[in-house]
C-alpha cells in the first residue's frame, strides 16, 4: 500500500539534525509541505515572526533540550490551541512505556518509515477535520 499523500504543512520539530532533514524528505516525496525547527524556541519563532502562517499539525520529538517536546506543544497552543500534534521519539509504541506526559496522545516511534508516518499524519488530520465538521453542525 502506498504512503498516504498530502497537501498540508507540517511543522517538524526535533533537535537532531539528521531527523529533521529524514523527515522532511519523506514528507514532501508525498506532497506535504514542510517547515522545521531544531528547538520549541525555534518552532515559538516561526508562529511569532510569521503569525499569518498556515501549519495544519505538528510533529514534535518529546526529547530535546531546553523546552522538551509538550512544553512546546503546550506554548504554541497557546497560540494555536487546535493545532493537532503527533509526538515522536525512541520510546516504545506502548503507551504505557513512554513517560505519563507522553500518553494519550498521537505517537510514532523513531525510527520509523514514510509508510508508518504519512498514515498517522493522515489519521490524525483526517481525525481532526472530521471533529472540527462535528463541532460546527453541532452549534
Amino acid at each position: 500500500m502506498p504512503p498516504s499523500a498530502g497537501t498540508e504543512t507540517i511543522l517538524v520539530i526535533d533537535d537532531e539534525r539528521l531527523v529533521l532533514s529524514l523527515t522532511h524528505s519523506m514528507l514532501t516525496r508525498y506532497g506535504y509541505d514542510v517547515v522545521t525547527a531544531m528547538s520549541g524556541a525555534e518552532a515559538l519563532a516561526v508562529f511569532k515572526n510569521w503569525p499569518d502562517i498556515e501549519v495544519n499539525l505538528l510533529l514534535v520529538d518529546l526529547v530535546m533540550p531546553g523546552m522538551n517536546g509538550t512544553e512546546t506543544v503546550q506554548r504554541i497552543h497557546e497560540l494555536r490551541p487546535a493545532l493537532p500534534v503527533i509526538y515522536f521519539s525512541a520510546y516504545s509504541e506502548m503507551e504505557s512505556l513512554r513517560p505519563r506526559h507522553a500518553r494519550n496522545a498521537p505517537y510514532l516511534a523513531k525510527p520509523f518509515s514514510s509508510l508508518r508516518l504519512t498514515a498517522k499524519i493522515r489519521e490524525v488530520l483526517d481525525n481532526s477535520k472530521a471533529d472540527a465538521a462535528g463541532a460546527e453542525s453541532s452549534e
